[in-house]
C-alpha cells in the first residue's frame, strides 16, 4: 500500500515582509527519491527548515501522519544534511566520534518506534557496526581522521554513514553536490541510490542542476517560491513545463538584481 511520508499543504513563509514560499503543496510517498530543482534563492532551504520546525510558517505540514506541532516528536526519525557545514580544522572530533553520535538518535528511535507503527509505518531496525558503514561509504581508512581534515565529499559520506547507523527512514539533503568534483558527485549519487533502493530510505534532495537530478532521482519537483511541478522524470521533460519554470527563474533573477 502506498503511503505518504510527508504532506505539505498551502505552505507559506514570509520573512521581513517578503514572501519566501508561496502556497506550496507537496506530497512525498514512502520510498521516493525526490529531487527538488530550483535556482539559488528559490526557497529550497527555507522549505526544509519549515519541515524541520526551525522557522514559523502558515499552512500545514504532516510527517508520518503527525501534523504541525505533533510532528515534533517524530523529527528525530529524520536525518538532515545542510548545505553548508563549517568545521574548524583543529576541532578535535574524528570520523569515528562523529558517527558514534548516531547512537544517541538511534536510542530515541528505538524507544519511540511505536510512534511510527501506530500510523502504519514500518521502521527497519538492524544492528550495523561503525566499521561496516565506513566500508560501505568508502571511508574505512579515515576512521581516526579529524573531520576538519576531510574533503567536502568525504564529509558528506561520513554524514551518510551516520544515517546508516540510525537507519533514518527519511533523509533530507540541501544542495549536497555543491563544490564536489565529478568523481565525488558520482560516489555520492551512488550512495544515495543505495540508501533508497537497499535500505528503503526516502530521500529528498535539493539541487539546481537538472541533468544531475534526472540521473539520480525517481521524481522531480520544480520550485521557485511556488511549486511548479512534481512528477516523474519523463513528465519533467515536457517542454511546456520546463519553459514555464525557466521563465519564472529568469523573472525571479531579474527582480533580485533590479
Amino acid at each position: 500500500m502506498r503511503m505518504n511520508i510527508l504532506d505539505v499543504k498551502d505552505l507559506t513563509v514570509i520573512i521581513n515582509n517578503k514572501v519566501i514560499l508561496d502556497r506550496i503543496d507537496l506530497s512525498i510517498e514512502k520510498g521516493e527519491l525526490l529531487g527538488i530543482l530550483g535556482p539559488n534563492g528559490a526557497g529550497k532551504t527555507t522549505f526544509f527548515k519549515a519541515i524541520l520546525g526551525l522557522i514559523d510558517y502558515d499552512g500545514s505540514i504532516s510527517i508520518f501522519n503527525y501534523k504541525d506541532d505533533e510532528r515534533i516528536k517524530v523529527l528525530p526519525f529524520i536525518s538532515y544534511l545542510p548545505q553548508k557545514i563549517n568545521i574548524d580544522n583543529n576541532f578535535p572530533v574524528t570520523v569515528n566520534d562523529l558517527i558514534s553520535t548516531a547512537f544517541i538518535q538511534l536510542k530515541y528511535m528505538r524507544k519511540h518506534k511505536k510512534l511510527l507503527e501506530k500510523q502504519g509505518y514500518e521502521w527497519s531496525d538492524y544492528d550495523i557496526s561503525i566499521d561496516k558503514v565506513l566500508d560501505i561509504v568508502g571511508l574505512k581508512n579515515k576512521k581516526d581522521v579529524r573531520i576538519g581534515n576531510l574533503s567536502g565529499g568525504e564529509l558528506q559520506r561520513a554524514l551518510i554513514a551516520k544515517v546508516l547507523i540510525c537507519k533514518s527512514p527519511l533523509l533530507i539533503l540541501d544542495e549536497p553536490f555543491t563544490a564536489l568534483d565529478t568523481d565525488a558527485q558520482k560516489m555520492l549519487s551512488d550512495l544515495l541510490k543505495m540508501l533508497n533502493e537497499e535500505y528503503d530510505i526516502t530521500v529528498i534532495l535539493a539541487a539546481h542542476d537538472l541533468l544531475l537530478l534526472l540521473k539520480l532521482a525517481n521524481n522531480i519537483a520544480c520550485m521557485n517560491k511556488k511549486m511548479f511541478f512534481h512528477g516523474s522524470k519523463d513528465e519533467c521533460m515536457n517542454n511546456d513545463m520546463l519553459k514555464y519554470y525557466s521563465e519564472s527563474a529568469m523573472h525571479f533573477h531579474m527582480e533580485e538584481h533590479e
